[in-house]
C-alpha cells in the first residue's frame, strides 16, 4: 500500500490524497471512509485535477524551491542559533529544532510578541512534556523571510530573561 498527497508538493491547505493498494484493501478502506465522512471536498478535488495532470512538469521546480528554502533555513539557524540542533530531513516542509531545554511553549509565546508565529513542539505530542524542547519550523517562506523570522526567534530566545521550563520533569524524544 502507498499513500500520496498534494498538500506537501503543491499546497499545504489542499487536503487531497490517494491510496494505492489491492482491490480488496481499497474496498475495505472505502467502506470505513463512507461510514466516517462520506467524501472529501468537491472544490478541493476540482482544484487538484489540473495539478495532478501537470505534476511531472511542476514537481521538479517545487522540490528545488523547497530544498533551497530548507538550505536557507539551516544557514540562518547556524548563524543565529548555533546552540540549537536539528537533522536535515530528506523531505517534508519543516525542521524539528531541539532547543536543548523544555522551553518551546514559552519561546513561542515570546516570539509571537515579536511577530513570529511558530509551532511549539508540545502541540505535536500526546503526553504533556513530549517535544517541549523542540520547535517545528517550516521552510515554506522565501529565504529573506525565513532569515528575518529566525533572527527574531533568536532574539526572543537570547533576550536576557530566562525562559521558564514548561515541564518540571525529564523530557524525551519520541
Amino acid at each position: 500500500m502507498t499513500i500520496g498527497s498534494l498538500s506537501k508538493t503543491h499546497w499545504g491547505g489542499l487536503r487531497v490524497g490517494w491510496v494505492r493498494a489491492t482491490a480488496k484493501m481499497i474496498t475495505e478502506l472505502t467502506a470505513v471512509r463512507v461510514s466516517a465522512d462520506m467524501t472529501g471536498s468537491v472544490l478541493d478535488q476540482l482544484v487538484a485535477r489540473p495539478l495532478l495532470a501537470g505534476m511531472e512538469r511542476s514537481l521538479p521546480a517545487r522540490l528545488a524551491e523547497l530544498r533551497s528554502r530548507r538550505a536557507a533555513l539551516v544557514d540562518s539557524l547556524q548563524r543565529h542559533t548555533p546552540e540549537w540542533s536539528w537533522q536535515v530531513p530528506p523531505g517534508g516542509l519543516s525542521l524539528w529544532v531541539d532547543l536543548g531545554e523544555p522551553v518551546s511553549s514559552a519561546l513561542a509565546e515570546r516570539a509571537a510578541a515579536a511577530g513570529v508565529h511558530i509551532g511549539r513542539g508540545a502541540r505535536f505530542g500526546v503526553d504533556p512534556g513530549t517535544f517541549e524542547h523542540r520547535l517545528r519550523i517550516p521552510y515554506t517562506l522565501p529565504a529573506d523571510r525565513l532569515d528575518e523570522g529566525v533572527r527574531r526567534l533568536a532574539a526572543a530566545f537570547h533576550d536576557g530573561v530566562p525562559l521558564p521550563p514548561s515541564v518540571n520533569r525529564p523530557y524525551w524524544v519520541a
